[in-house]
């Protein structure tokens, strides 16, 4: 009964999303030009190499078509919780019969994976075109699908606790600018984490961030039933520590409105 709340509220999230159709266009026009300065770029730097710290010139763009798509279908679910916080509408969440917190990650997703599957077939018939088949590509397709959504989680998950900062921060903005050039730099959104020296390399295949880019585009490009694990073990236990962590901010944020006498 009480996940039916929130798989209602993903499937109205879902449906909303595929009416914004001007959106659509640009979110997917935008994939087009991000993919093809992608393909220019690393064929340029591919020239004279076979490969490039393990990846062929075929699993960097494949590789880069699951991060950029996992980046873009990302709603900013942070901005309409905090400014329920600043405007004081959050107080009339509290009396409803579900969790604050899981009702906008419900929503978020909703929204995020009606975005992400356009891009993955427009990845797919892009990708297959500039540099060709994807060799493994449908036996990893089962589960690297699921783990681009765990993948999208994590973000989602973040954004929820970011929104909650409101409560003690005038502005958020700038902790998600942060959250957001983490998992460009040491998610490995951009650039492969492979490509780092060494030492950057241990620290950042363990992060959250690359748990949420790198890990579910390398399943993809570099398929192994040991990195089907540790990157489902990793995503799975991120989920759940940002999950605790966003219910005890709420928590912590509804008895400071209660103080205050919101």
């Amino acid at each position: 009964m009480i996940a039916r709340k929130y798989a209602t509220v993903f499937g109205i999230a879902s449906r909303d999303q595929l009416v914004y159709l001007p959106s659509f266009l640009a979110r997917n026009l935008f994939f087009v030009v991000v993919m093809f300065v992608f393909y220019s770029l690393w064929r340029a730097i591919f020239a004279g190499n076979a490969t490039i710290a393990g990846f062929t010139m075929v699993q960097m763009l494949w590789y880069l078509t699951f991060t950029e798509a996992i980046e873009l279908s990302q709603t900013r679910i942070f901005l309409p919780i905090s400014e329920e916080v600043k405007d004081g509408t959050i107080a009339y969440s509290l009396n409803r019969p579900y969790s604050y917190v899981l009702f906008w990650i419900s929503r978020g997703m909703g929204e995020n994976l009606v975005k992400v599957l356009p891009l993955l077939i427009e990845g797919f018939v892009l990708a297959l075109i500039m540099v060709g088949p994807l060799p493994g590509y449908f036996r990893a397709l089962p589960i690297g699908f699921v783990t681009i959504v765990l993948g999208i989680l994590i973000g989602t998950t973040l954004q929820a606790i970011i929104g909650l900062l409101a409560f003690w921060f005038e502005e958020v903005m700038p902790f998600w600018w942060i959250i957001q050039k983490l998992v460009f730099v040491i998610g490995g959104m951009f650039i492969p984490i492979d490509l780092y020296p060494e030492w950057l390399q241990r620290i950042a295949r363990y992060t959250p961030f690359a748990f949420a880019a790198y890990w579910p585009a390398t399943v993809f490009v570099n398929f192994s039933p040991e990195r089907v694990v540790t990157t489902l073990i990793g995503q799975v236990a991120y989920v759940a520590l940002f999950g605790l962590i966003a219910a005890v901010l709420f928590r912590a944020a509804v008895r400071k409105l209660h103080v205050q006498g919101g």
